[in-house]
């Protein structure tokens, strides 16, 4: 129960693109994805396929909408865009990296050749897996840079990257483009990601690199991926290319579990990092899969369920907060912290792979207070908060009223901040420090 897994019926239909001899070289073997022996050829979506995502009692088991389709490609494409980060980060962390890889936004935050490699993947995955359908992207990117005149040598790497990656799409269960893609295709396919969201229709959700100055320092880093319809996150998926098996490494930095693997690295074929998780609104269920990246295949067979923790005593508990103080208050969740008797050193993560944590079981308590005029964003919490929820967990805003992602790309109406916990009664006490501490804050 509760697992995504394909049905006996799926076969290979087609042979995989037929793109210059360079690429062809360079593709990896196809492994067989799952029981029904994919093998290198490309997975249709159509009505020859019976989609399967065993939802107890949720939407797709309890004789509403069936979403089964829509999560398997959304994992599948998530599983895809980690692969392209994963490249980038390692060729940034090179000693041989220059200059001209990182850029800043207008608002100074970074943005890398892998965000917009990720946006344009994202968007040409999901537009032609459900190319009979209406495809809407909210996402973080646009196209500016890439368009501008400096941006023709930023552009070539962008496109390799993409074509790089979507390349390997059969190995995912998903098809690749029948030739490379140009420049203008890439840039088309990122300017798609412009729906402004809304109450009514259904529109996905994409965050390509949450974390981009953790990915550019070589730590922790998300894919995020969420489905909205009328305003509800239905569905989210989460990527953690770096999130450790052991919870105790997400107190080093990565750099540090990158050294410690060279000195003694893990065994092929095993799970010691990076996974995906995902879940669906009203199953009560959230599901973890490792990277086909380092793990070698699509594991849908075995999954594990994830569950937040048990803990429910202050003195025992693990509260994240942001790495930066740019968008949040390290000192007002601190006094917060105190007053309700939590004792541990936070754990600060970069990116919603602290929503991954509270999911995991690995922390109990994400608080985060945004600064006068920041406004949150929707890709930075959707997929995460729908993983949390379904995994036993609550997430509200500082009023205890649920997250409001009906209203466009922002986080309207919100109240005073952003608690996730792994359980009610650590959820009210926190709420009820801040309506205590509150007035006296300089928020």
């Amino acid at each position: 129960m509760g697992s995504l897994r394909l049905s006996a019926s799926l076969s290979a239909t087609a042979a995989a693109p037929e793109w210059p001899a360079r690429r062809r070289q360079a593709r990896p073997r196809c492994a067989p994805l799952s029981a029904s022996s994919l093998g290198a050829g490309r997975l249709r979506f159509g009505t020859e396929h019976e989609w399967l995502w065993d939802c107890r009692g949720g939407i797709g088991g309890g004789g509403g909408r069936d979403y089964a389709r829509e999560m398997e490609v959304a994992v599948r494409v998530v599983q895809l865009a980690c692969t392209l980060c994963q490249r980038v980060q390692d060729s940034l962390l090179l000693p041989s990296a220059g200059a001209g890889r990182v850029h800043s936004k207008l608002d100074l935050s970074p943005v890398t050749v892998a965000d917009w490699g990720v946006q344009a993947v994202v968007s040409w995955l999901l537009s032609d897996s459900f190319h009979d359908e209406s495809v809407s992207i909210v996402a973080e990117e646009d196209d500016e840079t890439l368009s501008s005149s400096d941006g023709a040598a930023l552009l070539e790497s962008v496109v390799e990257a993409v074509n790089g990656c979507l390349v390997e799409a059969p190995r995912y269960g998903l098809r690749s483009p029948e030739k490379e893609l140009r420049a203008h295709d890439v840039i088309q396919a990122i300017r798609k990601c412009c729906s402004a969201g809304g109450p009514k229709g259904r529109f996905w959700v994409l965050d390509p690199v949450d974390g981009t100055l953790g990915f550019v320092r070589g730590d922790q880093y998300a894919i995020a991926l969420a489905l909205i319809e009328d305003g509800e996150v239905i569905l989210g998926v989460l990527g953690c290319p770096n999130y450790p098996m052991k919870k105790e490494w997400l107190n080093y930095h990565q750099k540090y579990y990158r050294l410690m693997s060279n000195v003694a690295p893990p065994p092929s074929g095993s799970w010691h990092k990076g996974c995906v998780m995902y879940a669906q609104k009203g199953c009560g269920q959230a599901w973890m899969q490792p990277l086909v990246h380092d793990f070698g295949k699509l594991d849908w067979h075995h999954p594990r369920e994830i569950q937040v923790s048990s803990i429910s005593d202050p003195v025992s508990a693990t509260f994240c907060e942001p790495v930066e103080k740019t968008n949040s208050s390290h000192s007002f969740t601190a006094g917060l912290a105190r007053s309700v008797g939590l004792r541990k050193q936070p754990l600060r993560v970069y990116s919603m792979v602290k929503y991954a944590a509270i999911a995991r079981g690995d922390a109990e308590i994400f608080m985060k207070f945004a600064r006068a005029g920041y406004k949150e964003k929707i890709w930075d919490h959707a997929a995460g908060v729908v993983i949390i929820e379904e995994a036993g967990g609550v997430v509200t805003d500082a009023g205890g009223r649920p997250l409001d992602f009906s209203r466009g790309v922002y986080l309207e109406g919100l109240d005073r901040g952003i608690i996730a916990c792994s359980g009610a009664l650590l959820h009210q006490r926190i709420i009820d420090a801040v309506d205590a501490s509150w007035n006296s804050s300089t928020l």
